[in-house]
């Protein structure tokens, strides 16, 4: 046998490349009593119309899926494009992934607008292109002159989000006309679209070719664990991406939900309504507390720069671990350690994050936690020692 190391036959950068940090996940599902406010996931589950459709799909799982036209046909009309435009994925993570592998590769330059998503970044990376990272300005408005000064003969992809995670806020129309002006391909992520009142920007890519927008069924559809999202791009493109995508990403179980979501709008309005009436509920309980600026949101989640209270997000993060509810530093996100992410939840988590947020910021008091949960950056605290591998998921939630 040679002795040859096998990563040696790794394509450059894979070795070296950092992946996309999904402990936070882990961890939470290992934690099942905790209340998960970190990972911008609906608090609402599927309807019993979408769960009926899953389950009648599972009875009939030995045979392979089809390749979803009914589905695409649905997101086409409720997009308002054709269905030749409509690309579907396993999560819009697929769809990012395959437009990524599509323009990017060793020595192409990839413009990203941070802080956002941070998938845009290590997918780029991964496949050996240069992630130029635009600000966005001091009070986390788009840069758009920055944003055009960055492009140049090496940029083959423009990755922007709307609703920007974690900041909130939306592009206007006016905004992204300015940056698709530019003619390189921009991806523009809508994955919080349903989550308010954010424009829709599909009906764009007929007249910009150059437009890819992705969206999400995991968000307000609530369908996270079955991984569905889609891209809307010209028939050019989608015709491109096909020839990339992976034959039966999507599973029936899946494609079938996913329809039986789309045949009931209403629902999905009800969901939009019950985000919106409870992040407006708690960024209002947000805005009474001292110290603290939380900032406009129109997704599922409210991004809170705690600086004011001289605590940091990793005491805050860690403080409400203690109380069994787990929020988001967004350290990870290249925001310094003064900023929390909080997903909105059911009334009842809500009620309890209103409460437990409020002890954080001023100090306490706070319960004592049982002795295993204490585990990542607060038992460092606590025992003076570097963290395990088995301690990093908790610590992970502080990143």
């Amino acid at each position: 046998m040679s002795d040859t190391p096998i990563a040696q036959f790794l394509r450059p950068g894979i070795a070296s490349a950092s992946p996309y940090d999904a402990r936070h996940h882990d961890f939470a599902w290992r934690h099942r009593e905790l209340d998960r406010l970190m990972s911008n996931e609906c608090p609402l589950p599927p309807s019993r119309s979408v769960i009926a459709a899953a389950t009648a799909a599972l009875e009939i799982a030995n045979f392979y899926p089809n390749s979803g036209e009914d589905l695409r046909a649905a997101i086409a009309a409720f997009n308002g494009v054709e269905p030749s435009s409509v690309i579907l994925g396993n999560g819009s993570t697929e769809v990012l992934d395959v437009v990524t592998r599509s323009f990017v590769g060793p020595g192409d330059e990839v413009v990203i607008s941070v802080p956002t998503y941070a998938f845009f970044e290590s997918q780029t990376r991964l496949y050996g292109g240069e992630p130029l990272l635009v600000p966005m300005t001091d009070d986390f408005r788009f840069d758009v002159p920055a944003i055009l000064a960055a492009v140049n003969v090496r940029t083959k992809v423009i990755f922007l989000c709307s609703p920007n995670n974690p900041t909130g806020n939306s592009w206007t129309g006016a905004e992204l006309e300015a940056v698709l002006a530019a003619g390189v391909p921009t991806v523009v992520d809508q994955a919080y679209l349903e989550c308010g009142d954010a424009p829709s920007f599909a009906a764009l890519v007929a007249a910009h070719p150059n437009l890819i927008v992705t969206r999400t069924m995991s968000k307000a559809f609530g369908l996270a664990a079955l991984r569905l999202g889609y891209g809307i791009a010209s028939p050019v493109l989608v015709d491109a991406f096909l020839r990339l995508r992976i034959p039966f990403s999507l599973s029936l179980v899946a494609l079938r939900a996913g329809l039986a979501a789309m045949e009931h709008p209403e629902e999905l309005e009800e969901r939009r309504a019950f985000i919106t009436a409870e992040r407006r509920r708690v960024m209002a309980a947000l805005l009474e507390m001292p110290g603290l600026k939380p900032f406009p949101s129109e997704g599922n989640f409210i991004l809170i720069d705690v600086s004011g209270t001289g605590r940091t997000s990793g005491d805050i993060v860690d403080f409400a671990r203690r109380e069994n509810m787990l929020l988001r530093a967004m350290t990870a996100h290249r925001l310094r350690d003064a900023f929390v992410r909080v997903t909105i939840g059911t009334v009842d988590q809500n009620d309890r994050f209103i409460d437990v947020f409020g002890r954080a910021i001023a100090g306490g008091p706070q319960a004592p936690a049982p002795e295993p949960a204490l585990t990542g950056g607060a038992m460092n605290r606590l025992t003076g020692r570097a963290a395990t591998e088995k301690d990093r998921p908790a610590a992970a939630l502080r990143g």
